[in-house]
């Protein structure tokens, strides 16, 4: 990502909380309840601009396209798994997702540490979000201290209804942009976006086989897209993309218009 944005200066933090979720013994942890309050409507209709110009953005980058087959054919196929019972399965670290919706205390640790990075991070302030870590990023949401910039969720679950996930109000005034970015081929996400259940997100998706159309003979394109379907979930095939560079260099350049209206202190 570094690269893709030209070698401008990024301070990277990224919270490590594996640990929480692998450990055997018991986590003790209590997750602080808080009341959200109620958007204003001209703080409603100021991010409405701000996903706009984000939308318009996506847009003028080219690389977000939707085709209907692969996105269809991923969602019917995830249809008939059974989700929930994966997601306690010791395989692939699936059992970490369990263990963050089931055992209260382990999640209580996981987002005492992700808010402690967030709040201690420079302005502007970029999340990017992947798998588990979007249920995490939208969990956080709910703490009246967070606010960010721009929150990118990439190879999100947050729509299936497996996750069952929190239905707090979405904080308007605490939150630049919204975008979140769908891989078709990507098992995860299931080639859906997040927008029908989440209306405040922008989604974006990638192009299924971009392989296919690269430089190179038919058998490198082939082999290339193959490979591209396989890692589809992997968060280094997102990070790269264009459409998440654009997003976090419009994000960087406050005067963009992208970011909260104001930077308001905020006590850790």
């Amino acid at each position: 990502m570094s690269r893709g944005l030209g070698g401008r200066h990024v301070d990277l933090s990224a919270p490590a909380y594996e640990d929480l979720l692998t450990t055997p013994g018991r986590v003790y942890a209590r997750r602080t309840s808080h009341d959200v309050a109620e958007s204003r409507d001209d703080d409603r209709r100021a991010y409405v601009l701000r996903q706009h110009r984000l939308a318009e953005l996506v847009q003028s980058v080219g690389e977000s396209t939707r085709m209907a087959w692969p996105a269809g054919l991923a969602a019917a196929l995830a249809d008939r798994l059974p989700l929930a019972s994966m997601l306690r399965a010791p395989v692939f670290g699936l059992d970490q997702v369990g263990r963050y919706l089931d055992d209260d205390a382990r999640r209580a640790a996981v987002l005492h540490r992700a808010a402690t990075a967030i709040l201690r991070a420079p302005r502007p302030r970029v999340v990017v979000a992947h798998s588990l870590g979007s249920v995490v990023a939208w969990d956080l949401l709910a703490d009246p201290r967070i606010d960010v910039d721009l929150l990118i969720t990439v190879g999100s679950p947050l729509a299936h209804p497996a996750l069952a996930v929190d239905s707090t109000p979405f904080p308007y005034r605490r939150v630049g942009a919204w975008l979140n970015v769908v891989h078709p081929l990507d098992p995860v996400p299931a080639g859906r976006g997040l927008h029908d259940a989440f209306p405040a997100v922008c989604d974006a998706f990638l192009p299924p086989l971009s392989a296919l159309s690269s430089q190179g003979s038919a058998l490198s394109r082939v082999t290339a897209a193959v490979a591209g379907a396989a890692t589809s979930h992997l968060d280094s095939s997102y990070l790269a993309s264009r459409t998440v560079l654009a997003a976090v260099r419009e994000a960087m350049d406050v005067s963009a218009g992208l970011s909260v209206p104001t930077h308001r202190a905020v006590a850790s």
